[in-house]
Formats: C-alpha cells, sequence, structure tokens
C-alpha cells in the first residue's frame, strides 16, 4: 500500500483511485484535491484502461468531506479562496468528464465533499454500513449550484432540500430507495461485486458504454431531441467494428468478441475518445 493520500492501482484493464488519509478518515485537503485531478486524467488517457473505481483504503469512511483544519489558510484571501474553489471544481470535472465508466465503492461515511466525489462517478455500489450527508447548513456555508443541481438531478428537488437544509445523514437502505446509491451489498460483497461489474464493462462493447455515458451526459444538460452528437453517434455506431462483429455473429449464432482497439471517436465537451450480479438490490 502506498504512503501517499492518494494513488492510483492499475490491474488490467481496471484503475482504482485509492484515497488514503485513514487517520483523517480521508478528509479532502488541497493535496488530494490535486491527486483526484492528476489521476483521472491519467486514466483518461491510458487506452489500456477501461473503468476506473474509487474507492478508500480503509472500510470506515469513503471520505468524511473537505479538510476544514485547512480552510484558515486556503479562506486567508479572497485570491487564496477563489484558487481553492476552482480547485475543487476541476477535481470533480475530472471525475464527471473522464472519457470511460467510473463507480464509486462507498464504505461507511461519505460525507460532504466526499459526498460530491461520490456524485460525480457514473454510478454509486455502496455497502450497508455507508452513510451520506452533505451539512453545509452546519457550517454557515452555501453549497455550490452546480453540485446542488447534480444532487437535485439524481434524488429529486424535494430531498435535495431535505438533505442539504437539514444536514441530513441518509442511511445505506434510505441512500438506495432515493438513487443516492445505485446499488447495495453487505460488506463482505462489496468489493467482489463492484468488481465484478467492472469486469463486465471491460468485456462489452466500449464505443456503446461511452456513448451512453456522453447521451445521459446531454440529457442532463437539457437535450430532448437528437443533438449533433448524439446523431454522429448513431451513425457512427452502424459503421464501427463493434457493430458489424456483433451483427455477423448473432446472424452466424456466435459469440461477438469485443476487440480492444474498436473504439470510435466520441465526442462531448471534453472531446471524449471513444476508443451483475444477482444478490444486490438496485436502486430504482
Amino acid at each position: 500500500m502506498s504512503n501517499d493520500p492518494i494513488y492510483m492501482n492499475k490491474d488490467n484493464e481496471i484503475a482504482e483511485i485509492v484515497l488514503n488519509r485513514p487517520d483523517k478518515l480521508n478528509a479532502l485537503n488541497a493535496e488530494v484535491w490535486q491527486g483526484i485531478i492528476d489521476l483521472f486524467s491519467q486514466a483518461g488517457d491510458d487506452p489500456d484502461i477501461k473503468v476506473v473505481i474509487l474507492r478508500s483504503s480503509v472500510p470506515r469512511a469513503f471520505a468524511a468531506g473537505a479538510d476544514i483544519s485547512e480552510f484558515p489558510i486556503v479562506h486567508a484571501t479572497a485570491e487564496s479562496a477563489a484558487d481553492y474553489h476552482d480547485k475543487i471544481r476541476t477535481a470533480y470535472n475530472a471525475i464527471s468528464n473522464l472519457n470511460k465508466p467510473s463507480i464509486a465503492m462507498v464504505r461507511g461515511v461519505c460525507f460532504g465533499g466526499g459526498c460530491a466525489i461520490a456524485l460525480n462517478c457514473d454510478l454509486r455500489y455502496a455497502d450497508t454500513t455507508s452513510r451520506f450527508c452533505i451539512p453545509p447548513a452546519k457550517l454557515g456555508i452555501a453549497y455550490s449550484l452546480l453540485e446542488t443541481k447534480r444532487l437535485s438531478d439524481l434524488i429529486g428537488p424535494s430531498r435535495a432540500k431535505e438533505m442539504l437544509m437539514g444536514a441530513k445523514v441518509i442511511g445505506a437502505q434510505e441512500a438506495l430507495s432515493i438513487g443516492l446509491a445505485t446499488r447495495l451489498f453487505g460488506p463482505e460483497e462489496l468489493e467482489v461485486e463492484t468488481r465484478a461489474f467492472a469486469e463486465n464493462l471491460c468485456s462489452l462493447s466500449q464505443f456503446t458504454i461511452r456513448a451512453v455515458k456522453t447521451m445521459v451526459g446531454e440529457i442532463l444538460e437539457g437535450a430532448i431531441e437528437e443533438t449533433e452528437t448524439s446523431g454522429r453517434l448513431r451513425t457512427a455506431g452502424f459503421q464501427g467494428p463493434d457493430y458489424i462483429e456483433g451483427r455477423d455473429a448473432f446472424l452466424e449464432k456466435r459469440q461477438a468478441p469485443i476487440t480492444p482497439d474498436s473504439v470510435h471517436s466520441t465526442s462531448r465537451s471534453g472531446g471524449e475518445s471513444e476508443s451483475t450480479n444477482q444478490r444486490a438490490t438496485s436502486a430504482p
């Protein structure tokens, strides 16, 4: 295990980005925010990586939120505060704009900024010890508009208001029922099931998976009709090697292998390159 406060392990086509400040319950300081930016950028640029899992090095906490002990320093001047919040926004964007699927594997405390980085992942696989909370009302600060929108898009405006206004702690079962958690497992199952789903994603068409991520992103940004990007993806899919092999395999009644280099070009805002578990409970 690395002694760095955040590090990446790569195992074949899956990368794990690991939060590693166990003595601080993975409280997110400036070094960790920068590490998120750097490591998600590296994962996005690595053509061998197909899925990223964001996790903790310890079971009792995913992340306890921003490291408030450094607030007097980072908020010492208006300029330093602006730089700090720009870094946080860049870290969120590094996660949400990743050009491949991301899964937050959540155990224990998932509070504040820790909850925000989990929400910026595509999926949140959690265990029954997980607890979620965003507590700006306890600190007398305003939560960011973009992260408020992200929370509202996920769980609805009324529940978002209740969670933010009341600094409400959401337990694992409730998190699943309202959509904060995508799936819920027992503590002994979480890692195995998260890994199994990641491996399943690696075995499928990367073009389709990344196209889905792009399409859902456009819908969340307000698209209600085909856009230039979605239309281009629809056309490109029928010309790509994954479709051709899948079609031929279907007609020939055989299994279609997905080749590692059968990724076409998609693009959302960041110019993305396109290069099951049965024991789980699913969110509605």
